[in-house]
């Protein structure tokens, strides 16, 4: 039969089977495809051609946007120009490895390994389809980088970098969450007043907020463990009743003044001077701002997360309740309390780390390589 290709071309295909009823079912299958018109990879596809097809059919409908546009930029801008030519089922190791070993040498380590991991998840979809393709060669194929995911913060330093978040900026509520409850930026400005009981201390981590297309939406929380509620430090409190208090007087005084103003039908918790959502970039650039001022350097954009973890093990808490805490995927089975209520030692994990950045003098013994800490205290 004759079926659609990803190009717009259309090119005749097999289909075959064990027995009549077999290759009869898939002809049917195949027929069904083209009748809809959804493309199907033949044996003679380029890479280009395939991932075309894998971007549109395979990952956009099925994951996230910010994962599609991550995929996308690593095909458009590593992959295509050095493999998009070649035949997708004649790819070979040796070929493979000369060209993630040129894009290393050109870019560096780290593209290089990302670009293979995206190679490798396009040709693991690619042994789904019907086309013959048996193997992953790109699992054959290793590159060497560093996995350093960013420098943490001890307690003398994130103490500091709120003192002076205090001082510089208007989102240090923010920032104390960034700090002590390990969240990602996106889903501190993803966060809604719903999503907030102040008088009970608890917050609920529901939706994170992404750029898409030209503008930012909230999107779904990648796995639903992530999906947690959360005790909220005594000392986030009040920070966030101001906040609260801050938006309706910037509203106010937009309204009296003529001044523009956005009214947000989510009600997000962290906003503009115009009243748009906050957006992680934004909060990103008030981190660094912050950092530099404090003499602290450049943060990861992971090293709050990171720094958060790190409080906790000197504060010796178990290893569950730090990864129960971060909302890590890898632990799913053991999280499944949270779809019912706080885990207490959650919650006590949680005060230790909040009195611990309540209290500067206990601080001092632990600084032991900033004497200009010393000095300032």
């Amino acid at each position: 039969m004759y079926v659609p290709q990803p190009d717009g071309t259309v090119k005749r295909k097999f289909a075959y089977g064990k027995d009549y009823d077999e290759a009869d079912r898939r002809r049917r299958e195949l027929l069904d495809r083209a009748q809809s018109g959804i493309p199907t990879p033949t044996r003679d596809m380029t890479l280009g051609q395939w991932f075309d097809y894998w971007l549109a059919c395979v990952v956009k409908p099925h994951l996230s946007a910010g994962t599609h546009k991550v995929y996308s930029d690593a095909v458009r801008l590593h992959l295509r120009p050095r493999l998009g030519p070649a035949v997708m089922l004649k790819l070979g190791v040796k070929d493979l490895r000369a060209a993630i070993k040129l894009l290393a040498e050109e870019k560096s380590a780290k593209t290089a390994r990302h670009a293979l991991r995206v190679l490798s998840a396009s040709l693991t979809a690619a042994m789904a389809e019907d086309i013959g393709l048996t193997r992953n060669v790109a699992k054959l194929v290793t590159v060497r980088a560093s996995t350093d995911s960013g420098k943490s913060w001890g307690p003398v330093q994130v103490l500091r970098f709120l003192t002076e978040a205090r001082r510089r900026t208007v989102y240090y509520p923010a920032l104390l969450l960034l700090s002590l409850l390990g969240l990602r930026r996106a889903e501190v400005c993803g966060l809604r007043w719903e999503n907030v009981d102040l008088d009970n201390r608890v917050i609920w981590v529901e939706q994170q907020r992404q750029r898409s297309g030209p503008g930012t939406i909230d999107v779904e929380l990648k796995t639903d463990t992530s999906k947690a509620p959360l005790p909220l430090p005594a000392q986030c409190v009040a920070p966030l009743r101001w906040t609260r208090m801050r938006t309706a007087a910037l509203r106010e005084r937009a309204l009296a003044t003529g001044r523009p103003w956005w009214d947000d039908p989510d009600r997000h918790v962290f906003v503009t001077r115009t009243g748009q959502p906050l957006q992680a970039e934004c909060l990103y650039q008030t981190i660094q701002r912050v950092a530099s001022s404090a003499g602290l350097g450049k943060m990861n954009p992971k090293g709050f997360r990171k720094s958060c973890g790190t409080l906790l093990v000197h504060l010796k808490v178990h290893p569950r309740i730090i990864k129960a805490i971060l909302r890590h995927s890898r632990i799913a089975t053991s999280l499944d309390i949270y779809a019912e209520a706080l885990d207490p030692d959650v919650i006590a994990a949680i005060g230790q780390l909040d009195g611990l950045l309540r209290q500067p003098a206990t601080l001092r013994s632990l600084d032991t390589d900033s004497p200009r800490v010393e000095a300032r205290d």
